[in-house]
């Protein structure tokens, strides 16, 4: 029976001593992820900044005693009033992007390296909103981000950080500020679109103007256009015409050359003609005007049977 209860007193024995082993074993094994150091201090002193891996820490004497992150890390700053140059109150809300550049300053040189940075950041903020006008602040998010981010960033190059950028989220301003703001922006976008309505009719009076300037130009062109070939017809016309005479008058002086008597003598026969179909049956000639006319041949010839039948 003793020898029973001495069997299990060594299994016991055995069991705590394999677990204080693995006690022990657990507290030398760390851990440290990719992206972060681990801070070893021995007996309260810093000794290694430990990278990521598995590293074998001795117990009781040394000790891991913070996991710093190296990642970048985004911090929102809590909303500040800050009064403008002209006296204006605004709500300014913005966020920070950092990461730690220094393990050893970050940890053991300032208490609170984030809350100095916070700090820092909203006394600076206060400094370039102070010497801005309201106006200038709404529209010069970018202006004041990159002063910011140049004055923070030497600032907290001593608290093992750096300061990747600077936003600024919003900026807000007092109801009674944004309402009267609402009107002036109203009356000018009321003035601008009046203006562009007055510029619109403007152009198109002109435009018609111009329109009805070069209609009566043109039509002034056509009509002298007009004329002038009208008037180019007509002594295109006149020119055939005259031409045409000149021609009849050569033709007939040309006849008359050598035909001349003749010519004169029919004239006489048309004349004699004409006569014969009045009323009356006797016609007076002088013996000349018969002598001319016997010189026709077929008047000769009529005068010639007319003696005969006479004898």
């Amino acid at each position: 029976m003793s020898a029973l209860f001495s069997s299990i007193a060594t299994i016991i024995g055995i069991l705590v001593v394999l677990i204080v082993v693995f006690v022990i074993l657990g507290r030398c094994l760390a851990i440290i992820h990719t992206g972060e150091v681990g801070i070893v201090e021995r007996l309260g002193k810093y000794t290694q900044t430990l990278e990521p891996g598995l590293h074998l820490v001795p117990p009781f004497i040394y000790r891991i005693t913070e996991i710093v992150n190296m990642k970048q890390i985004p911090l929102k700053v809590d909303e500040q009033e800050v009064i403008t140059k002209d006296n204006v109150v605004v709500r300014i809300a913005e966020t920070i992007k950092y990461h730690i550049t220094d393990v050893h300053a970050y940890v053991y040189e300032n208490k609170d390296s984030v809350l100095s940075m916070i700090q820092d950041t909203r006394a600076n903020l206060r400094g370039i909103i102070g010497n801005m006008d309201l106006n200038d602040v709404l529209n010069g998010t970018e202006t004041i981000n990159s002063t910011l981010f140049a004055q923070i960033s030497e600032t907290t190059a001593g608290y093992g950080l750096n300061v990747d950028r600077v936003n600024i989220d919003s900026i807000q301003v007092d109801q009674t500020i944004q309402e009267s703001m609402n009107k002036l922006l109203r009356a000018s976008r009321e003035k601008e679109a009046n203006i562009m309505e007055a510029e619109g009719h403007k152009q198109a009076a002109i435009a018609k103007a111009e329109g009805e300037k070069q209609a009566t130009i043109l039509e002034a062109e056509a009509n002298k256009q007009t004329q002038i070939l009208e008037a180019q017809g007509r002594a295109e016309s006149q020119r055939l015409v005259a031409e045409s005479v000149k021609d009849q008058i050569e033709s007939i002086n040309a006849g008359l050359v050598n035909n001349g008597d003749l010519f004169l003598q029919y004239k006489n026969v048309e004349a004699l003609s004409d006569l014969a179909k009045g009323n009356s049956n006797t016609v007076v000639m002088p013996s000349s005007a018969i002598d001319s006319l016997g010189q026709l041949p077929a008047v000769g010839k009529l005068l010639k049977q007319g003696g005969k039948n006479s004898n």
